[in-house]
């Protein structure tokens, strides 16, 4: 019998809508895959299923499963990155499939919802056990407890909860883990590396090349304290743990060498906080000659200098993804969001003085937004005119202040996990001071379709990446997302 069976479960279509069969990325789960490998490095068996890569329903996923009949099932919703809360309503149907088909079989799950609202994962979802935090060590203890009976509330597994009878066992939350080297690389022998396939847009200069790909982090968590984000649920607090870049680049190594992946993307929150640890990791890259094509998240205030950006370039850093989040200062304070106009005008102009492409993120939706303040936002990204711009509604995603705010102020929140979902047909933004959330939902999709037919954009586009690059844009206009929200008027 296998110790642990770790799954992914498949929420594409839900949270992608069209966009999920040929469009929307298909990314390596890595918070599943660093669990998988730390409890088999602590002597348990381990199998992984990820349903999303291999495109299982719920029922499907159940199936295999059943058929496994492990010790522990953990379902992952994952938490590296802002986990996708909308992970949650592919887990809890999957949850529910699998409890049908193997009744009696232990099922734990984690991640950033699970983390933020275990009781409610209980009661409500029908787990036996919740993971809250980082799930290594716990998932190993908990083993190790269903091995001789189950965890008991005088005896109890840090960081897991459960139900004893009516009332709720748990215990304080664990220690993070301080040195991330100590976390084995991700078990990519036990990923279907074959399925995963990188985001359109990073693969502009060849479309034709978006597998193999892969994500890795260089660090864990997130020292900012964005009320819209949630990244730091799982942490139980704002925290910044770097691994070393020799250890970072050991794992491309094996990527590059026996997955002969080329396609990068780096899932920190920030990767640019520390300079000197950047510079180094760019070195050991570019020493070995490798040909990656990579992207990374970054803050502007944290990229101030030509020559780390050439560096980063030259390494293999091809895009950088910027949260600009919002034109008005006032909409980015509230948020604290704090950056200026005069560092994001700077933080651009060094970044295409590199040669980096830009994909600039924007949210439309905040508290302090109305029409205006929106229209400034989207304005300001066809001003700057990036290679891709994200356009996000606002959501009170669970875990964060922007949902307490919510909560707290009365605002209507999705009933359902898939109404958290960007481009779900169940979508629905917050309600800001001025707007509903049907203007702020048909703003966005809106301005996606006018930022993406803008003949400037499509110029520059057509002059860096060719002709393909434009047609595929065109092809993906004609996708149609369905929203609930709007057909209702």
């Amino acid at each position: 019998m296998t110790d642990l069976l770790l799954v992914f479960p498949n929420n594409r279509s839900r949270a992608y809508g069209a966009l999920a069969a040929t469009v929307a990325a298909i990314s390596a789960p890595v918070q599943l895959g660093l669990t998988a490998a730390f409890a088999r490095k602590a002597g348990l068996s381990v199998a992984v299923l990820d349903a999303d890569a291999e495109n299982l329903d719920p029922a499907g996923t159940a199936a295999r499963v059943a058929s496994a009949r492990p010790l522990l099932v953990l379902l992952s919703t994952d938490s590296l990155n802002s986990g996708d809360v909308t992970k949650m309503a592919a887990a809890s149907d999957t949850l529910r499939a699998i409890k049908a088909a193997a009744p009696g079989l232990p099922v734990a799950v984690e991640g950033v919802v699970p983390s933020a609202f275990p009781e409610q994962m209980l009661r409500e979802e029908g787990a036996d056990f919740v993971v809250q935090g980082e799930a290594y060590q716990q998932v190993v203890d908990l083993v190790g407890a269903l091995k001789t009976g189950k965890p008991r509330p005088e005896e109890p597994v840090l960081g897991v909860w459960w139900l004893e009878g009516d009332k709720v066992a748990t215990s304080q939350r664990p220690p993070l883990v301080k040195d991330p080297d100590q976390i084995p690389f991700v078990a990519w022998d036990l990923l279907p590396m074959d399925k995963y396939r990188a985001h359109h847009w990073h693969c502009f200069d060849d479309l034709g090349r978006r597998q193999p790909y892969a994500s890795i982090y260089t660090n864990l968590g997130c020292p900012y304290t964005c009320t819209f984000c949630n990244v730091n649920v799982v942490y139980g607090k704002a925290n910044f743990r770097p691994r070393t870049p020799e250890n970072v680049v050991e794992e491309i190594d094996l990527l590059v060498k026996r997955y002969r992946v080329r396609n990068l993307r780096i899932v920190d929150n920030v990767f640019t906080i520390k300079p000197d640890l950047c510079e180094k990791l760019c070195d050991l890259i570019i020493r070995r000659g490798y040909d990656l094509n990579i992207w990374v998240y970054a803050r502007v205030e944290t990229v101030k200098t030509l020559g780390l950006l050439q560096k980063m370039k030259k390494a293999g850093i091809n895009w950088v993804a910027y949260g600009i989040e919002a034109a008005s200062e006032k909409v980015r304070d509230a948020v604290d969001k704090g950056s200026s106009e005069q560092v994001i005008d700077k933080a651009i102009e060094l970044t295409r003085q590199a040669g980096i492409h830009i994909v600039g993120n924007f949210i439309f939706g905040l508290p302090e937004d109305d029409r205006d303040s929106m229209r400034r936002s989207f304005d300001m990204a066809k001003q700057y005119n990036f290679e891709y711009a994200n356009f996000y509604a606002a959501m009170a995603y669970p875990g964060t202040e922007l949902h307490d705010y919510a909560r707290k102020e009365g605002i209507e929140l999705p009933k359902t996990w898939a109404g958290y979902g960007q481009y779900s047909e169940d979508a629905l933004p917050m309600s800001t001071r001025y707007l509903k959330p049907a203007e702020v939902l048909r703003f966005r999709d809106e301005a996606f379709v006018e930022y993406n037919t803008n003949p400037r954009y499509l110029e520059m586009m057509r002059a860096k990446f060719g002709q393909q690059a434009v047609d595929y844009i065109r092809e993906i206009l004609k996708i149609k997302l369905r929203r609930k929200l709007l057909e209702a008027g």
